[in-house]
């Protein structure tokens, strides 16, 4: 089944939310400043901090013993993360020795999914066609549908059981102990292998691979239903799946502090600490830190100058919506000041990185800054030429008048 909502928005509420949202779209522009600026330094601190890194980091082939000559440099070393500590989840009756043990629980509900249609009319007004439509699926969290546009899709509002991790408190490195945060760290999470005696303390749960199906309390309460939870759920059903990480070799760099590891402070603050599943070389690790550093670097810039793009669409957003009297001119003035918004934002950005440049890396930032000015410049000599060429057509067409 699905569910039509149609809605009427008056050019006068549209007017008013899009005047209201100029504020909001001031500090948009504004926050995009700081962020763009503080993701430069940043990113060269970084980047510096781990070329002092690794210029100052000792590679260390073995761990098997401490190495008191070591203690406080930065060391690089391989070797096998190992731990004795079992990990339990009492609720499923599950123990296995691992560095990390974790429960994720998906419930079987209805899920409302919303599309919406916008047309313009005369006058400036908006109709809004929204359709609900439902479908069942696993999701994690419980989705509340109290208000669903539609009765008769009712989901449960708790879920018996919660998602649940823990993480093994002693985990050797060798000779060294890792930290809680180090412990953290490692990846390499793989299913649980449910052994072939297993049975779960949960009635009538079924194991499925590595996925345990769980019943709803209905189904468990009523010992003549026998249907097949795994090929036919039915809502407030959960799934169970277990993940696991087991001991293996890992690759560390870190500060030596006696038998364990802390972070490297660098000389402008920055602190290195390095940790990646499997074996790299010190030199892999370093350059891995590096690419990420980078594309992290990209990241903020696109978010910092989307930030400005936002905002500015924000604040001239009056002006379309002004001229939606007129729907085509409408759109025509929100394709003009969505091409303004993009271009200043665009200028604006390249300037506040240009800017940051100059102050962390002078001789890229005076580059670019050259690289906006001539940018600017063009636009404005384009702009001149219009101008000047609309005096030169019109001058034709009055003559042959």
């Amino acid at each position: 089944m699905a569910v039509t909502e149609t809605t009427t928005v008056s050019w006068g509420s549209r007017l008013g939310s899009s005047l209201k949202g100029v504020l909001v779209g001031l500090g948009l522009f504004i926050a995009g400043f700081p962020v763009l600026f503080w993701n430069e330094g940043n990113t060269v601190k970084t980047r510096k901090a781990l070329d002092e890194g690794q210029g100052a980091c000792v590679v260390v082939e073995s761990n098997a013993k401490v190495d008191g000559d070591l203690d406080g440099k930065l060391v690089h070393m391989t070797g096998l993360a190992d731990t004795k500590d079992v990990l339990t989840d009492d609720a499923f009756g599950i123990q296995t020795t691992a560095i990390k043990l974790a429960r994720k629980v998906e419930m079987y509900q209805w899920i409302e999914e919303s599309h919406t249609k916008e047309e313009k009319k005369l006058g400036g007004k908006i109709e809004r066609t929204t359709t609900y439509t439902y479908k069942k699926d696993w999701r994690s969290g419980v989705i509340s549908s109290a208000n669903f546009k539609e009765s008769g899709h009712e989901n449960p509002s708790t879920m018996e059981f919660q998602d649940e991790s823990q993480l093994a408190k002693n985990v050797t490195f060798g000779a060294y102990r890792l930290s809680e945060s180090q412990i953290a760290s490692i990846g390499r999470s793989q299913p649980y292998a449910f052994p072939t005696n297993y049975v779960c303390p949960v009635g009538r749960a079924v194991v499925n691979g590595s996925v345990l199906y769980v019943p709803n309390a209905e189904t468990r309460n009523n010992e003549k239903n026998n249907r097949d939870v795994v090929a036919m759920p039915r809502i407030g059903d959960l799934r169970v799946t277990i993940t696991q990480i087991l001991p293996h070799k890992i690759s560390l760099v870190a500060k030596q502090n006696g038998d364990t590891f802390g972070a490297y402070v660098a000389k402008n603050g920055k602190r290195v600490q390095l940790l990646v599943d499997g074996e790299k070389s010190m030199e892999e690790m370093f350059a891995s830190a590096q690419s990420a550093n980078t594309v992290m670097c990209w990241i903020v810039r696109l978010v910092g100058i989307l930030l400005m793009y936002m905002g500015l669409s924000m604040v001239f957003r009056p002006l379309s919506v002004l001229a939606d009297v007129l729907p085509i001119l409408g759109d025509i003035v929100g394709i003009g000041t969505g091409f303004v918004a993009g271009v200043l934002a665009g200028i604006c950005g390249l300037t506040t990185i240009a800017i940051a440049w100059i102050v962390y890396r002078p001789v890229l930032g005076v580059a670019l800054l050259a690289l906006v000015g001539g940018l600017v410049f063009l636009l404005m000599k384009k702009r001149a030429a219009k101008k000047a060429a609309a005096p030169a057509d019109a001058a034709p067409a009055a003559q042959n008048a």
